[in-house]
């Protein structure tokens, strides 16, 4: 079991490396809940790189994220329903690896 615990933290940082070169490149939308998402994405991928990031440190972000996707959905911002939807996605599959 120690060999899948390794490797399932070994996935979850490589996740986390790409959060943070998706990171640079966050649509500029405006709005306190995209500002929300934003600000929760940074928190999450300004961690070192080595660290190892507690699955708890997921959650709200994904709250953010869906939150983002539900504010595009409602102004009509369809490039960042399917950007944030991507995000979230990722995140979900984050949480899998956690449960």
């Amino acid at each position: 079991m120690a060999e899948s615990s390794s490797l399932l933290r070994t996935a979850l940082q490589e996740h986390l490396n790409y959060y943070r070169v998706l990171s640079k490149h966050l649509p500029d939308l405006d709005g306190d809940v995209i500002a929300a998402a934003h600000d929760a994405i940074r928190e999450l991928t300004s961690r070192s790189a080595d660290a190892d990031v507690p699955c708890a440190a997921y959650l709200p972000v994904t709250d953010a994220v869906a939150a983002a996707v539900e504010y595009c959905e409602f102004t009509g911002h369809s490039e960042g329903v399917r950007y944030y939807r991507y995000w979230h996605t990722l995140l979900l599959a984050d949480q899998a690896l956690c449960d």
